[in-house]
């Protein structure tokens, strides 16, 4: 392998390392802000009171809930999928340069 394309492979891995580090920040940023979240119904809901009956208040939570649940697991989807396609392209930039 060429000098040149071992700095180019040792750039793309450390690239790679970041962009995974920055993932694991925006799932620890994500599961804060659905606590915010949760919270905020819940306090949301106290502060009605009896002007909301009880099956609006379970509705409300269910549907707060599988929204935040349903943005994070594709924003997840979307991040496993660029991992393993950038996984996998270095792997054939490795497998290209051998001789």
């Amino acid at each position: 392998m060429s000098e040149q394309m071992e700095t180019t492979l040792g750039k793309s891995l450390d690239q790679v390392d970041k962009i995974r580090r920055w993932q694991i920040v925006g799932a620890a940023i994500f599961v804060l802000l659905f606590l915010v979240q949760a919270g905020s119904v819940i306090a949301t809901l106290h502060r009605v009171g009896a002007m909301v009956s009880d099956a609006e208040r379970r509705m409300l939570r269910a549907d707060v809930f599988f929204m935040a649940y349903t943005v994070g697991f594709c924003t997840l989807g979307v991040c496993i999928f660029i991992s393993r396609m950038t996984s996998k392209i270095l792997k054939a930039i490795e497998l290209s340069s051998k001789p």
